[in-house]
């Protein structure tokens, strides 16, 4: 009896710890996320034009409110920073794309509106959307003359959703509430300008 007492609290042990791995693992497959998995810059008629792949994951909370007809606010911001051995960089440029995404109920159809310009599309997917929405090529972010040739500079991209742009009942509960806060990690890439 004394050999076999601490091997059925061994045994539960493990399976209480694999059953929270269960758990676990379930939450974060419903969970969402937003990865910047690539990014670039490329001098191109005058300009630098900013390249950036972005995987979108918006979890099941996210995608339900989105179906249910809560507007979502996607941000984008590129940044351009000359490298300083001595200090902080120092920032070139900052810009930002707002985009908003609706559900329409009854065409079945995703929409994404640039909020700048109001410039839409609509998609019958909701994958197909952020597949669009990740594929940032030929940003504008600044005149090739601003930038000095054989300075070190850095790209940077990231991407979030704006909480503060929900409906108020429901910010109150997407600040508490982690499935809510997509944010990608800032990317950056060094710059090589001919």
């Amino acid at each position: 009896m004394a050999f076999i007492m601490p091997v059925c609290k061994s045994v539960k042990r493990s399976l209480v710890g694999f059953g929270l791995l269960l758990v676990v693992g379930a939450a974060v497959a419903q969970t969402g996320g937003f990865r910047v998995s690539e990014v670039g810059a490329e001098a191109e008629d005058g300009l630098l034009m900013v390249n950036a792949r972005v995987d979108y994951a918006l979890g099941a909370t996210v995608t339900e409110a989105l179906e249910n007809g809560v507007a979502l606010v996607i941000s984008q911001t590129a940044h351009l920073e000359r490298a300083r051995w001595w200090w902080r960089n120092a920032l070139v440029v900052d810009q930002q794309r707002r985009y908003r995404l609706q559900y329409h109920a009854m065409s079945r159809r995703y929409v994404l509106t640039r909020l700048s310009n109001g410039e839409s599309r609509s998609f019958r997917s909701l994958d197909a959307l952020l597949a669009r929405l990740g594929n940032v090529e030929g940003w504008p972010l600044l005149p090739r003359d601003q930038l000095t040739t054989g300075t070190d500079y850095r790209v940077g991209f990231v991407s979030a959703l704006e909480l503060e742009a929900l409906p108020r009942l429901l910010r109150t509960v997407a600040l508490v509430d982690s499935q809510w806060k997509l944010r990608s990690q800032t990317l950056e890439q060094a710059v090589t300008l001919p």
